[in-house]
């Protein structure tokens, strides 16, 4: 098989097992929202290796789209709040932070390593399908409705951000 197509493949793969990793922690020892799970550590551990790389910008582009929609919690308390391993939980505005910026952070990383790894039309192919599961997962997790908002919102500002720098063809 080609390399593209299995970087390709690694990338999805990563992005399907992202989604629900940082819940792992309810399975661990750690605690809900974990801030070992809740970050981009596990996406940034992934780029150790060159051959890896792949798996890293599906993983941050999972973890990021997670995070975001942990953002919106019902109400910051008690098993909402971010845990750190030796220091207990987070107070609610630093819970809301620390989601928000690896949020951000993940997403970033994705959308860098996605330019540099895959070809234009590969990185459009995954950028689709990460759009539609992506979505698909907001739809019906906690959070996710602001999520879709919000981007939504983004999107349809720099769409006509773009129109305007951009005149169309004759």
């Amino acid at each position: 098989m080609p390399p593209a197509i299995v970087a390709a493949l690694g990338t999805a793969i990563a992005f399907a097992i992202g989604l629900t990793l940082p819940d792992a922690d309810l399975h661990l020892w750690l605690g809900h929202r974990s801030g070992v799970t809740h970050s981009i550590l596990p996406a940034a551990l992934l780029l150790a290796r060159r051959a890896w790389r792949a798996a890293a910008c599906g993983m941050a582009a999972g973890t990021g789209l997670h995070l975001a929609a942990d953002s919106f919690p019902n109400r910051m308390v008690g098993y909402a709040t971010v845990k750190l391993p030796g220091l207990g939980a987070l107070p609610a505005a630093e819970s809301y932070a620390w989601l928000a910026l690896n949020a951000v952070a993940a997403l970033a990383l994705a959308a860098w390593l996605a330019r540099r790894l895959h070809a234009p039309a590969a990185a459009l192919l995954l950028a689709g399908g990460f759009l539609f599961a992506g979505a698909g997962y907001l739809w019906r997790t906690d959070g996710g409705w602001p999520v879709l908002a919000i981007v939504a919102a983004l999107g349809w500002a720099g769409w006509r951000v773009r129109r305007r720098i951009t005149p169309p063809l004759p």
